[in-house]
């Protein structure tokens, strides 16, 4: 296979590199490879596709690179688990050819990514683990939603329903003006369209047991505004009120490991007082608590002093007995300062023990996993989720700390409960041992199972029943490819087993979407728009469909990989629908029907009057697309205009 200038070049041939080829030959982008041993396929579809396109080779020497052709790629993917090797190659690879996009995968910090790609341009770094925090996450929250997403201050959250009856509305009535429908699944037969498309027959009525997915705006993050100071220290006594509340119920869940001590320390002062009280019990108690303190000097010296008894033979038991009281208290006072020292450090340098869970509180553990599991607990935390984490290395980069072993964690956990286990490990048979005795423990729980080596992790994890697999270098691949086409990939999520990417557009003179209206965007290309940004502009969530796109504008979008393919690729899906117009407005409300009309056909109010002159018949708009083409004719209804939706002439998108 000869190398065009479409061609994309994978570098590294393990379980990313093959996931990612998957991807490319399903939109039909040419590839060739690079590895510098021939290839461990673990299909044998690809095998047969791919192996005349092999190249074997350190791909850090030119003469290798030159042998893969790379001058003529359009994009490098430099994926082996070596960060150092990639970026090594990716410097030899941007010499031979200043135009290919770069995609080098590494798990070095962000600060060194982003100074990276600031000075080498058309260079992009992908970690599979911060790609995919976000799909762990999601699989393990004890919310019952699908997923959500926090993004510049909104929170978007997925839910899903089956419906328990027939649907008295349609799908354009089901939902409203802070919704997007994601999926329709029927009860029977394949799904109506591609995953948050919009393709769907907004005239359906879905039926009892067919299953919506839709996205709506949940919440805004932050207001911009301090909350009063009375609310503020309301909620603070509540909370207080709750922790001693909790004080009895911490005290009960304790008194075996309790108990002993507080009867050792009263004996110790009964003993004492009567000891060295001198026929002052008091006295006895306070020089008890001297010497428990290590203080034995200072204590024994009172029963030579002036205020004490003379000191005798008869004295020597007491003494004796003041000296191990003194020693004691030397070991108690130790323990003490290294308690307090342990705790001072931990908090200096993150590695301290965390507490145990509080008594009838959830967390969700996790197990092993190292960065991967970092970026989970962070996106979890944010989310005001609970987590403990099982590391058997300390992270310093974790400041909550988190347990050394297993059994510890368990510990921590045994007067609270277990919302849902990640085993994060990188074997897989350790992995599901660990899961399926964790799920003999918490049957309720949510499992998520790390399955670096299993191939179609997702289609496998429908056997095992509460467990998902998850194969997070199958799941990345679909951002690696599309930051090869040049996107800007900001986070995933999974939905009805698709991946779907949140991509970022700044629209500039000559881009595709340049001059589209936000309803071709969504449903010309099947995208869901979650923020756009006019120049200038403020980010505005869920926008209206109406309105056309300008230069220095910004998309933050929900799509599919094959959707933002579509985008790059320019293929549209025509608009299918025309409204006809039947009656024509009072002469009141003619201006604010123009203005309707210019919204959602774009142009000037002006340009609008033909399309309300009825002596030459009943005029049709240019097509619209399904939505758009609903909300105007409702809209019109709403204005005293009657009007019908007709297929456009030109027939089918």
């Amino acid at each position: 296979m000869e190398a065009t200038p479409e061609t994309v070049l994978v570098c590294g041939l393990g379980g990313l590199g093959q996931s990612c080829l998957r991807s490319l030959m399903a939109l039909r982008v040419p590839v060739r490879c690079l590895d510098l041993h021939p290839p461990r396929w673990d299909d044998a579809a690809l095998a047969a596709a791919l192996d005349p396109t092999v190249t074997v080779g350190d791909m850090r020497y030119p003469e290798v690179l030159q042998r893969a052709e790379v001058a003529s790629a359009r994009a490098v993917l430099l994926l082996t688990a070596d960060a150092a090797i990639n970026l090594e190659a990716a410097l030899q690879v941007r010499r031979l050819n200043p135009t290919a996009q770069l995609v080098v995968r590494s798990s070095t910090r962000r600060r060194l990514r982003e100074q990276l790609e600031q000075r080498i341009p058309g260079l992009a770094f992908c970690d599979p683990h911060d790609l995919t925090a976000g799909v762990f996450a999601n699989a393990l929250r004890p919310d019952g939603l699908e997923a959500a997403i926090d993004l510049e201050g909104e929170r978007f959250t997925i839910h899903s329903r089956s419906l328990s009856a027939d649907s008295p509305r349609d799908l354009h009535g089901c939902f409203g003006r802070r919704q997007r429908l994601l999926q329709w699944l029927p009860a029977e037969g394949p799904p109506m369209a591609p995953v948050a498309s919009g393709w769907w027959p907004l005239e359906a009525h879905p039926r009892r047991g067919d299953r919506l997915v839709w996205l709506e705006q949940a919440t805004t993050l932050r207001t911009g505004r301090r909350r009063p100071l009375l609310p503020r220290l309301t909620a603070r006594l509540v909370v207080w009120r709750q922790v001693l509340r909790e004080v009895p119920l911490w005290l009960a869940a304790r008194r075996g490991a309790l108990l002993l001590p507080a009867a050792l320390l009263l004996a110790l002062l009964v003993v004492g007082g009567w000891q060295f009280g001198g026929g002052s019990f008091p006295r006895g108690v306070m020089l008890t608590l001297a010497l428990l303190k290590g203080e034995f000097l200072d204590a024994f010296s009172y029963y030579g002093s002036e205020l004490g008894p003379p000191l005798t033979d008869a004295d020597l038991w007491p003494a004796f007995l003041g000296l191990l009281y003194a020693l004691l208290g030397i070991l108690l006072t130790s323990w003490l300062v290294g308690v307090i020292v342990e705790r001072l450090v931990g908090a200096r340098f993150g590695q301290r023990q965390p507490s145990p869970l509080a008594p009838g509180s959830g967390a969700v553990l996790l197990i092993e996993g190292g960065s991967l599991a970092r970026s989970i607990a962070r996106t979890l935390r944010a989310q005001n989720v609970q987590v403990l984490r099982v590391a058997s290395q300390a992270d310093p980069e974790d400041v909550d700390g988190c347990h050394r072993s297993l059994p510890s964690a368990l510990r921590a956990l045994r007067h609270g409960r277990c919302l849902a286990v990640a085993v994060l490990g990188d074997e897989l048979i350790p992995n599901l041992e660990v899961a399926l005795d964790l799920n003999e423990r918490w049957p309720s729980a949510r499992l998520a199972v790390q399955a670096t080596t299993l191939v179609e992790a997702r289609a496998i994890s429908s056997l095992l029943a509460s467990m998902e697999l998850v194969n997070p270098l199958e799941v990345a691949a679909d951002a690696v490819v599309a930051t090869a086409f040049g996107e800007r990939v900001l986070a995933m999520v999974r939905i009805c087993d698709d991946n779907l990417l949140i991509t970022e557009y700044r629209l500039e003179p000559g881009d595709t979407l340049v001059g589209c209206s936000l309803a071709q965007v969504s449903q010309g290309y099947g995208l869901v728009v979650l923020l756009h940004t006019g120049p200038g502009g403020s980010a505005e969530p869920l926008p209206r469909e109406e309105g056309q796109l300008q230069p220095g504008a910004r998309l933050v979008v929900l799509a599919t990989l094959e959707a933002l393919h579509r985008v790059e690729q320019g293929e549209v899906r025509r608009p299918a629908w025309c409204l006809q117009i039947l009656s024509a407005p009072a002469e009141a409300s003619r201006p604010q029907v123009l203005q309707t009309l210019a919204r959602f056909l774009g142009g000037m109010p002006s340009a609008m009057a033909p399309y309300l002159d009825l002596q030459q018949g009943q005029p049709l708009t240019p097509p619209l697309h399904a939505q758009p083409a609903r909300l105007l004719a409702d809209q019109l209804r709403l204005l005293g205009i009657r009007c019908q939706l007709i297929t456009a002439p030109d027939g089918r998108p």
